[in-house]
C-alpha cells in the first residue's frame, strides 16, 4: 500500500484574475504535516508539490496521481486557487495561464472538473482524499460571474465509492487571505487540525467548519 500526494497552489493569475499570494504558502504548508512521520506519514518522494504550474503540466500530474494504482492506496488531491463555473454548470481548477475571452472562459487554459472526475472513477484506488482550497467566485473581475457555490454539487461531480471531499466553504465570499496568517483561512486550520491529531475527516470537517463560521460572522 502507498500513500500518494499531488498538492498544487496557484498564486500567480492572468490579467483580469485576482492574485492569491498565500496559495504557494499552502503548499508548503501541506507538505510539511504531511511528510512528517508523526502526522501524515506520507513518504517524500510520494508527495508532488506545484506551484502556478501551467495546464498540461497541471493535467498531467492529477491524471499520473490517479494511473497505474492499487486498490489499497491511499490518494490526496489538495488544490488552492480559484475555481471557476461556467453557465453549463461544469467547473474547472484555475491554473498560471487560466484567461477569458469576450467575458467567458477559455476552457483549454484550465482544467476540466469533469476530466478530473473520470481520472478518479478509473482508479483502482478505492482510498481517495480530496481537498479543495477553491473560491468558486470572483475569480474573473469584471463579465464572468462564477455561480454560488451553493449551486455546485461537489460530491455528485466529484464523488464516488471509497472518495471523500473536503472543501473550504459553501460561501461565495470565502476568504483566502485573513490579517496575519500566511495561510488561505481554510488551509490554516486544515494544518491546525492534522498537526494536533485530528486526522479522521468527519472530526476535522466539524473543526474546519466551526472555525470558518466563527471567522465569517466576526
Amino acid at each position: 500500500m502507498d500513500k500518494v500526494a499531488l498538492l498544487i497552489g496557484i498564486s500567480e493569475y492572468e490579467p483580469g484574475l485576482t492574485p492569491l499570494p498565500n496559495a504557494v504558502n499552502d503548499v508548503e504548508a501541506m507538505r510539511r504535516v504531511l511528510v512528517n512521520p508523526e502526522m501524515g506519514d506520507f513518504a517524500p518522494e510520494n508527495v508532488t508539490v506545484l506551484q502556478n504550474p501551467q495546464r498540461q503540466e497541471m493535467e498531467d500530474a492529477i491524471y499520473n496521481l490517479y494511473a497505474h494504482r492499487d486498490k489499497d492506496d491511499l490518494l490526496l488531491f489538495y488544490f488552492s486557487g480559484h475555481g471557476v463555473t461556467v453557465e453549463s454548470g461544469d467547473f474547472y481548477f484555475s491554473t498560471s495561464i487560466t484567461r477569458k475571452n469576450q467575458n467567458k472562459l477559455v476552457p483549454t487554459t484550465a482544467v476540466a472538473g469533469t476530466s478530473v472526475h473520470s481520472w478518479m472513477n478509473q482508479s483502482k484506488s478505492k482510498r481517495q482524499v480530496v481537498i479543495l482550497d477553491c473560491c468558486f467566485s470572483g475569480a474573473f473581475a469584471k463579465g464572468l460571474t462564477a455561480k454560488d457555490i451553493d449551486n455546485i454539487d461537489l460530491e455528485q461531480k466529484l464523488g464516488g465509492e471509497g472518495r471523500a471531499i473536503l472543501t473550504a466553504s459553501s460561501s461565495t465570499q470565502y476568504a483566502f487571505e485573513s490579517d496575519g496568517l500566511d495561510l488561505s483561512i481554510y488551509t490554516h486550520y486544515l494544518v491546525e487540525g492534522i498537526e494536533k491529531g485530528l486526522m479522521w475527516l468527519m472530526p476535522l470537517k466539524r473543526k474546519l467548519n466551526n472555525h470558518i463560521w466563527s471567522i465569517s460572522v466576526s
